[in-house]
């Protein structure tokens, strides 16, 4: 009977290195892409872009979805330096700073969460189509850090970061155009 307990001790002690060896190789990063053409040009959508108080008419995370959620301005009022910052009980807290801009093709903005733990940096590209429209592409790409709950929840926040991408997408075509964004799927990118 020993023996049995001890080979099954020895099989379930070799299981859990096992798993816990896959599971710290599992990915920590991500990377969303999600585009949208939207039919003004790229000079009429770019201004919702550089200027974070702008963000308040177009963008996925909005104070008014979270309960104490407070977004404090900092630095220029556009382009680079221009930084987000919030602190709240329902949301943690966090940083968005714009990075780099480059009217009116690109925005380049980096994101850190829970101290810094998770970092996100974000591009927003516009190309113009012709005929007054332009496709426009947000790439998020980030990391979880390397703890084993980022890595199980992953997919989760892949997810959770498309359905964003694509609200906000939807947001800057109706800020950017003044009318309702269609209720159209965004299209794929590039």
């Amino acid at each position: 009977m020993h023996r049995y307990l001890r080979i099954l001790l020895f099989l379930m002690g070799v299981g859990s290195f096992v798993l816990l060896l896959v599971l710290f190789l599992l990915p920590t990063t991500w990377t969303v892409v999600r585009a949208r053409e939207i039919p003004a040009p790229a000079a009429q959508i770019y201004p919702h872009l550089d200027d974070l108080r702008a963000w308040k008419a177009w963008s996925p995370w909005q104070e008014s979805a979270y309960p104490g959620l407070v977004f404090h301005y900092a630095g220029p009022a556009r382009g680079p330096g221009a930084e987000l910052s919030w602190s709240s009980e329902a949301t943690g807290d966090g940083v968005l700073r714009i990075e780099a801009s480059a009217p009116p093709r690109e925005l380049a903005f980096s994101m850190a969460f829970q101290q810094g733990r998770i970092r996100a940096h974000d591009s927003i590209r516009l190309e113009p189509l012709g005929g007054g429209r332009t496709r426009v592409v947000w790439t998020d790409r980030g990391s979880l850090g390397r703890t084993l709950l980022g890595r199980l929840s992953l997919g989760l926040v892949e997810s959770s970061m498309g359905r964003d991408l694509e609200r906000g997408l939807a947001g800057l075509a109706s800020a950017s155009t003044g009318m309702p964004a269609p209720a159209v799927a965004p299209t794929a990118p590039r």
